[in-house]
Parts: structure tokens; C-alpha cells; sequence
């Protein structure tokens, strides 16, 4: 309870900090956008390819690897189902459905996920998980994700694929390489790049809290939406994650270790991807909402992680 009250409130203080900033004038909407362009044009791009690129593995590590890998695709999969019901429930219009739908299939897997997994699982296997799980994840990201909300762009919607040709999706593929070559980055230019990659959570919290300042308190209580997508983001989907592992384990399927299952299944239950919102922005999306929908399971993540990691000790 503690290491994942620590993440969240590291979290909230950098967004607090960005709220603060722009109640004191320091940012304006046009710093916001400002910092949305350095976010998806210079940090995000180089914490994707030095994530990547600095992975290192061994035999076994590499097969649990694999199968999270794979287990990071199907949850994406499985949230687009339960998001495309829950959407089609509430009668969301078609920026509101897209964003219903990206912000329950991606979830915070590297800003709260990462520091989580690595304090929960020492020695560096925590973090080598959660990573293979993230590459599951982002390989959806920035091409499925990116054309469904494109799609639902009134100003791209003829050219959504082109959306796909970023520098983002550059450096996913160059780390890829980077990876499976065994090319190493020399040490200075992988500390430059890491550094300034590692801005991004910084950055895009700030981003987050400025929005917040432009958002009224009441519109994020009663914002039915967002509660309705973290029942499906925080516990249903988790759950059933929980239950194929389950049965597979029943069944007699033994190639996954205790540890890797708990990574695919919190790693699921991570509140929604802050990065999410700052391309809904990029694309002219209604970013207030997005950035409601990461307080609202940010928050009540709180409280569904430990209780996830609860349940999951006592079964697994």
C-alpha cells in the first residue's frame, strides 16, 4: 500500500505543480500546447527508443518475457471489448467514444507502472517485465490507438494512417532493432538521451495539472463517464485477466512464474495513460475529458491496486 501510495502522490505533486503554475500565470494555454509539441516530438520519442534499446535478458526471463508480451497485446484487446459495450451503454458520441475506448485499452504502464513494479519485484525483474508488458502494449498504441483516434478527429479523419508515420513510431522500431541486434548505445549518448527521455512523465504531468486548472472540481465529481471506465480499466478487466491465468495454471500450463502474473494483472489494472491525453490534444480531441478520465482512475487506483495485489498473493 505504501510503495503505490508513494507513486500516486509523486504523481499528483507534479500535477499539483502544474496546476499551480497556471493558476499563477507562469503557463498559458499556449505554453500547454507548447509543451504538448516537446512532449511528442523530442522526450516521448527518446524514453521509447532507450527503453527499448537497454533491455537485457537471460533464457528464462526472456520466455516469461514473451508470453507478458503477448499478455500486453490481449489485454489491449480484451479492454476494447468491455470499452466498446460500456461505450455503446452510455451513448457516447464518436470523440467521446474514442477516447472512452484508448483510455481503457492503454493504461499508465511506465509513469506509475515502472517505479511500481520495480519496488514490488526487486532486482531489476519487476522492471524487465513491466517492460515487456509496455511493448505489448505501445506496439497497439501507435498503430491501432493512433488510428482510433484519428478516426474520430474531425480534422484528420480522411488521413488517420499517416498518424502512424511519427517520430514516436520511429523510435519504437529503432529500439526494437537496437534490441533484438545487441547494439549497445555508447555510455554518453544513452545517458543524454535517457535523461531527456525521462522528462516526458514531468512534462506531461504538468501539462495534466494546467488542464485540471481549467476544469471545474464539480464537472470531475459527477463525471459518470470516467467512473463507468474505471470500473472496466481497474477491476473487471483485471479480473478476467486474472481468471484466463487461472485457468491456464489449472489446466497445467506451468511456464509462468508467480511474478510475471502479477505484473500482466496489475499491469492492466494501471489507471489511464497519460499520454493518451496529450495525443488526444495533438489530435484535436476533447482533451478536458481525457485529462478527467486519468484523475478519476489515478485516484481510485489507490485503492484497486492493493487490493488487486491482495488477491492475487492469496490465489496465485
Amino acid at each position: 500500500m505504501n510503495i503505490i501510495a508513494n507513486q500516486v502522490l509523486i504523481l499528483g505533486l507534479i500535477t499539483l505543480v502544474g496546476y499551480l503554475a497556471f493558476v499563477l500565470k507562469a503557463v498559458n494555454k499556449d505554453i500547454n500546447q507548447a509543451l504538448v509539441r516537446v512532449i511528442m516530438k523530442v522526450t516521448l520519442p527518446l524514453l521509447l527508443f532507450t527503453t527499448f534499446a537497454n533491455i537485457e535478458t537471460d533464457g528464462k526471463t526472456l520466455i516469461n518475457g514473451l508470453v507478458i508480451f503477448v499478455f500486453g497485446a490481449f489485454t489491449v484487446f480484451v479492454f476494447y471489448v468491455l470499452s466498446s459495450c460500456s461505450g455503446r451503454i452510455l451513448k457516447l458520441d464518436k470523440q467521446n467514444k474514442a477516447l472512452h475506448k484508448a483510455h481503457t485499452m492503454f493504461g499508465n504502464v511506465v509513469f506509475l507502472g515502472f517505479p511500481l513494479m520495480d519496488a514490488l519485484i526487486p532486482g531489476g525483474k519487476g522492471l524487465l517485465y513491466a517492460a515487456f508488458f509496455q511493448l505489448g502494449q505501445a506496439v497497439l498504441l501507435w498503430t491501432w490507438g493512433i488510428v482510433l483516434m484519428s478516426k474520430a478527429s474531425d480534422s484528420s479523419s480522411k488521413h488517420s494512417w499517416r498518424y502512424l508515420f511519427n517520430l514516436n513510431t520511429l523510435a519504437f522500431a529503432l529500439g526494437f532493432l537496437f534490441y533484438f541486434s545487441g547494439i549497445k548505445l555508447p555510455f554518453v549518448i544513452n545517458k543524454a538521451f535517457s535523461g531527456i527521455g525521462h522528462t516526458t512523465i514531468y512534462l506531461s504531468m504538468v501539462y495534466v495539472g494546467a488542464v485540471l486548472a481549467q476544469v471545474k472540481l464539480i464537472s470531475l465529481i459527477k463525471n459518470f463517464r470516467s467512473y463507468f471506465l474505471s470500473f472496466n480499466k481497474l477491476l473487471l478487466g483485471p479480473a478476467i485477466l486474472a481468471g484466463i491465468l487461472y485457468a491456464l495454471q489449472f489446466a497445467g500450463f506451468q511456464w509462468m512464474d508467480t511474478d510475471a502474473i502479477v505484473v500482466i494483472v496489475l499491469q492492466a489494472g494501471m489507471p489511464s495513460m497519460i499520454i493518451v491525453s496529450v495525443i488526444a490534444r495533438e489530435l484535436g480531441l476533447n482533451d478536458f475529458q481525457a485529462t478527467q478520465n486519468i484523475f478519476v482512475t489515478t485516484i481510485l487506483s489507490l485503492g484497486t491496486l492493493p487490493l488487486l495485489y491482495y488477491l492475487l498473493i492469496n490465489i496465485f
